[in-house]
């Protein structure tokens, strides 16, 4: 597992442009959270998460954790906006269904927003693990 720091000049322009230390770190945090809760189904970790940004939170399906094991996830990239509201992060997952024992491959491209008001984090919404092709 990969952990990638987000950049001396990243930090220097959100610093500048009116964003706290405090918010980076808590991005930070709630992508390792997230991580961790998918790889080993965390359902309650998961259920703090995840809420579309435009909606209400809805408890993380168990059916959707228990169809697809995580064997490895690499955080790659992390796009903070302007603004310090949203963040584009994309994670590369290696799962496996257990009826079929292939390895296979998603990078998934999340969308990731600030509530100011709770000074947290959210997921917008789950990966789609049926859209991968298996590793080769």
């Amino acid at each position: 597992m990969k952990v990638l720091f987000l950049g001396i000049g990243l930090f220097a322009g959100c610093v500048s442009s009116g964003f706290t230390k405090d918010r980076l770190i808590t991005l930070e945090d709630a992508i390792q959270s997230y991580a961790s809760g998918i790889r080993w189904q965390h359902y309650e970790i998961l259920d703090t998460l995840v809420r579309p940004r435009n909606g209400q939170p809805k408890p993380v399906s168990r059916e959707f954790l228990n169809s697809a094991r995580i064997t490895r996830y690499e955080v790659r990239r992390r796009q903070l906006s302007e603004d310090g509201l949203t963040a584009k992060v994309t994670i590369k997952f290696n799962y496996y269904y257990p009826d079929d024992n292939v390895i296979r491959t998603l990078n998934d491209q999340q969308g990731w927003w600030y509530e100011e008001e709770s000074q947290r984090w959210f997921l917008e919404k789950l990966p789609n693990f049926t859209q991968a092709s298996p590793s080769l």
